[in-house]
């Protein structure tokens, strides 16, 4: 549980931060900084035993059995060297970086959020480091991913697009970091991480095909958030957002998740050459190229955003060449390069806080009227430019003495050297350009600029100052820890590290002796450099530019896809789909076998004479329904031949299936009554060669479907998995109905997804409709009941018992789904028959219920579900469920989440009767009733009081009427309070009508044309 407190601590500083916002405001830092602390002690106890080689995990099952074999998901964490040093990098760049924020942010508003997702994103770092699972890591991957987005969204207009940019890039690599997952336990047989980089199918001699397609996927995956070429483009867009969040995604948090990603899977990569030469090949391209970029730039933050992509390919090159000093090289400039580049991007926001801007061309000689912020800037930049004594000096040795066991040739190596020395030299250069651009040349007069707080500049000084002596204590104290570091990672007895700012005459030393040299003769002809380079481009295009193109083009094609089916013609979306359907069937016929489709010699007990009564009310309904010219008698047709299914599959002896059959089709005939009382009552003529086209579609589908029956009918052998769970499912749940328990325990996720879908088709449902003004009024369409009022007293009388009965049944039938024919979803098929009854009760058209009760319903439904799953870890998993005998009655929490089930079905339904049976349209301020007396012109389209008779003929004419002759007046009474008045309305919803008929309609207006 140790291990646990570490993220927990953060989760509670997460949960408590709104608290500490409100009545601290922007000073809520300091109590989160505590939680951080906090952690950063557990960590510290821990170390000692990590350090010795001792690992401290700790899990619980979070999904079991999942895999073949038995292997389950672990919600598994694991400290060892390697996640210790980054969750140490993290809380402690993240202390830093709150406690400067307590000064930097505004005093008043904007906190809140900040602090929240600056603490998940704390959070969601911890997971990525101490994940020993895949399934964790995973997760805590792509929240990295969404909390950088939010937190450069946050920062406005300014921050939308680098935001919507590095979604997308991130995204991407998140796809590519789960495909390279989903293949590396597809190879293991597992998900656990330490397990499965240490397999032997990644060793020499396993299977080098698998092996490398998993490594180039991780590479690629990863060099989207350490920003390499050509996922680069993201990171100096970052800069929209404030300097807080910059310094820790840049020392600490997203471009970090990426080195520790590369460093973690080189376990298993290290030997593999495409891994190796990718990661160097692109790592030192990134750190050449982006230091080019980096001397061009005039603002104080993209220059030392490019110089963190620069420094990110000094890192993932460095990974690439996998040697035991390569991994202690590449961590330590991790260290040192979180220390530098975290202080120098506060300090720039410091700059910009005094002066208002980050523009070196609007800056001037700054260093004494900012001399505390200037020389804690010249230590950061000093030991980013690798001069020494400092950390940063020592680091850079340490990767150019890596690069020259590089496995390459010899001539690769050279190569390697040279294109070091010429991004060594580029970052001195721009090293210098951030200091004496911010503080020495410049054109303005300082005189009004005054030294930042000492709660401003000091938090941002003390990690870059802290690189000069570490400089000189890094050996005694980091080089057990690195090679602890180095042997987690490569495994091995090395303990070969040995830091120390001095090693002799080596050929690192005089790569650094000669960019020192070409770096000040540089910084002396800054002014002719800078004149040279400024506004030239360095490459035909940017990353944004090639970015913006791509999704442009995938828009293009996306359109032209979706303009394939853009049309509310039904032959449109289907005929595609089902000409594959028959083409395919064609094949299977034409060469049995393909796919693994073998065709049945014969098929015997199948020749009951029953199924004649069912495929008899098949037929008669698909031949009455193509037979029908109204949209009325095609609904209760579609019933007919939903009917006959249901009788068919009652045949064959699946009662629940039969019984959910049913009731479906009895609330979709009612659903697609509301829809089908807005259209025109009769069906629009099809031409002939349309009627053709779809009897040949019919045809095929149909012998592709009797083909399809045919073939898997054959298969009379019940597959294993089916038989285990007749003889097994009885015995471990102590319940009789297998079909209920599948659906409930055994692949209760499954159900909870479904769910989850339910309740966003609810959404989706109300999002359409209500973004209609108002339902369509056809000419053609079916007018109102005669006297609606009157009409429905019976219905109204049924209702008043059969309410009742029907909720009661509902709950009896979901009590016993667990040995009987029964269970959530039909439970609530039940309920909502009682709903749909209740509705078509009323004289007129008003919503069932209150506008969010039917969201409240499927809301608490998912909770319920959600939460009875999280019981299941009493058992060991989640939606475990957990058995008991409670006064001779066997309950089980699978019960509970069949509530969840029948509370999301219930809510659906009633999501469906207020929005498609309600007077107006959801959202609408006021009902037919509350906008006025309603002038209605005899075509039977009622006419808002603003609007006048002439413009109601201009209306029926827009929906085919030209005339504006409209539909016979005998089809509508003035009751409903959508027809012309035909003496005393009884009821109704219009003007003049109460819905009791008790109020005549006189007090109408009637318009003759």
């Amino acid at each position: 549980m140790t291990l646990l407190s570490v993220p927990a601590l953060v989760a509670v500083a997460l949960a408590l931060t709104p608290l500490f916002v409100k009545v601290l405001g922007r000073h809520a830092g300091w109590p989160i900084v505590a939680f951080f602390v906090a952690a950063i002690v557990q960590l510290v106890r821990l170390a000692g035993g990590v350090l010795d080689g001792d690992a401290v995990t700790w899990g619980m099952t979070w999904a079991g059995a999942l895999l073949p074999g038995g292997t389950g998901v672990d919600f598994a964490l694991r400290l060892d060297p390697l996640s210790l040093v980054f969750a140490l990098l993290a809380l402690v760049i993240g202390s830093v970086v709150f406690i400067y924020s307590t000064a930097y942010l505004p005093p008043k508003g904007g906190t809140m959020s900040f602090y929240v997702l600056m603490t998940g994103f704390m959070l969601a770092v911890l997971l990525l480091v101490l994940a020993d699972d895949v399934v964790l890591l995973f997760i805590g991957w792509e929240l990295v991913s969404m909390a950088s987005f939010l937190l450069i969204a946050r920062s406005g207009s300014s921050g939308e697009a680098g935001s919507l940019r590095t979604l997308l890039l991130t995204f991407t690599g998140g796809l590519l970091l789960l495909a390279a997952l989903a293949v590396a336990v597809w190879a293991t047989g597992t998900t656990n991480l330490t397990e499965l980089l240490a397999h032997e199918v990644w060793r020499p001699g396993g299977d080098a095909t698998v092996t490398t397609v998993v490594a180039v996927l991780v590479a690629l995956g990863a060099f989207t958030k350490a920003a390499q070429v050509p996922f680069q483009a993201w990171l100096p867009e970052a800069m929209a957002a404030a300097t807080p969040v910059s310094a820790f995604l840049h020392a600490a948090a997203v471009v970090k998740a990426g080195v520790y990603l590369l460093i973690r899977f080189a376990t298993a990569f290290s030997h593999v050459q495409a891994w190796q030469v990718l990661l160097i090949v692109v790592g030192m391209t990134t750190a050449v190229s982006a230091a080019m970029f980096a001397i061009q730039q005039t603002d104080l933050k993209r220059l030392v955003a490019y110089s963190t992509v620069s420094q990110l390919g000094w890192i993932v090159a460095t990974i690439g060449v996998g040697t035991h000093f390569a991994i202690v090289a590449a961590v330590v400039h991790t260290l040192a390069h979180a220390l530098f580049k975290s202080s120098l991007f506060m300090l720039a926001g410091t700059v910009d806080h005094q002066t208002g801007t980050r523009d070196i061309r609007r800056l001037g000689p700054l260093w004494r009227r900012m001399p505390w912020t200037f020389g804690s800037m010249v230590i950061g930049a000093a030991s980013m430019a690798a001069i020494p004594p400092t950390l940063g000096f020592l680091s850079k040795e340490g990767m150019l003495e890596a690069f020259t066991d590089a496995p390459l040739a010899d001539a690769g190596v050279v190569v390697l050297l040279v294109a070091a020395t010429i991004g060594a030299i580029a970052t001195f250069t721009y090293s210098a350009r951030l200091i004496f651009g911010a503080f020495v040349d410049g054109p303005r007069d300082m005189s009004e600029v005054r030294e930042a707080p000492v709660a401003l500049w000091l938090p941002a000084a003390i990690p870059g100052v802290v690189s000069l002596p570490l400089a000189f204590f890094v050996g005694p104290l980091l080089d057990g820890p690195l090679d602890s570091v180095s042997r987690t990672v490569l495994g091995g007895g090395y303990a070969e590290t040995h830091l120390a700012l001095w090693h002799g005459v080596n050929v690192p030393l005089l790569i650094s002796v000669g960019v020192l040299v070409v770096g000040v003769l540089l910084v002396l002809m800054r002014g002719r450099m800078n004149e040279a380079l400024a506004g030239r481009k360095l490459f035909p295009f940017t990353g944004v530019q090639a970015l913006s193109f791509g999704t442009r083009a995938a828009g293009r094609v996306g359109r032209s896809f979706a303009a394939i089916g853009d049309s509310h013609a039904p032959t449109r979306h289907l005929l595609p789909m089902l000409s594959v359907l028959v083409v395919y069937a064609g094949a299977v016929l034409l060469a049995p076998g393909l796919g693994g489709m073998e065709l049945p010699d014969k098929i015997d007990g199948i020749d009951s004479w029953m199924d004649l009564i069912p495929l008899t009310v098949v037929v008669i309904g698909v031949v009455a329904t193509m037979q029908a010219r109204n949209r009325l008698q095609a609904a209760v047709l579609l019933g007919v031949t939903g009917t006959g299914v249901t009788l068919q599959v009652l045949l064959l002896g699946a009662p629940d299936v039969a019984m959910t059959q049913f009731l479906v089709e009895v609330l979709t005939v009612v659903l697609m009554m509301l829809v089908l009382r807005h259209q025109p009552r009769a069906f629009s003529g099809t031409g002939r060669n349309r009627r053709m086209v779809a009897a040949v579609v019919g045809v095929g589908v149909g012998l592709a479907t009797f083909g399809a029956v045919w073939t898997l009918t054959g298969r009379r052998d019940k597959p294993e998995i089916a038989q285990w769970y007749l003889e097994e499912g009885p015995k471990i749940t102590s319940e009789d109905n297998v079909v209920n328990t599948i659906l409930v325990e055994f692949r209760a996720f499954d159900t909870l997804g479904e769910l989850a879908v339910l309740g966003m088709a609810g959404i989706a449902m109300a999002a359409v409709v209500a973004s209609m003004p108002r339902w369509p009024h056809h000419p053609g369409r079916p007018g109102p009941l005669p006297q609606p009022g009157l009409n429905s007293l019976p219905l109204r009388r049924l209702v008043r018992w059969m309410t009742p009965l029907l909720l009661v049944l509902s709950v009896i039938v979901l009590y016993r789904g667990g040995n009987e024919p029964g269970g959530g979803f039909n439970a609530a098929l039940i309920g909502s028959s009682a709903l749909m009854l209740k509705y078509l009760s009323n004289p007129d058209d008003r919503p069932l219920m209150g506008r969010n009760v039917p969201y409240l319903f499927s809301g608490f439904g998912v909770i319920v579900a959600i939460v009875i799953g999280f019981v299941g870890f009493l058992e060991g998993s989640f939606l475990a469920p957990l058995h008991g005998t409670v006064a001779g009655q066997h309950l089980t929490t699978a019960l509970i989440f069949d509530v969840g089930v029948y509370l999301a079905v219930l809510g659906i339904v009633a999501t469906a009767l207020n929005h498609l049976g309600g007077p107006t349209r959801p959202g609408s301020p006021k009902s037919d009733d509350e906008l006025g007396p309603t002038v209605v012109h005899r075509t039977g389209l009622a006419v808002p009081p603003q609007q006048k008779p002439d413009q109601a003929v201009a209306a029926d004419s827009a929906y085919g009427d030209p005339a504006g002759e409209g539909v016979p007046d005998e089809l509508y009474d003035g009751s409903s309070g959508h027809g012309p008045v035909s003496g005393s309305g009884a009821g109704g919803d219009g003007p003049g009508g109460s819905g009791g008929g008790e109020k005549n309609g006189s007090d109408k207006k009637e318009v003759r044309a």
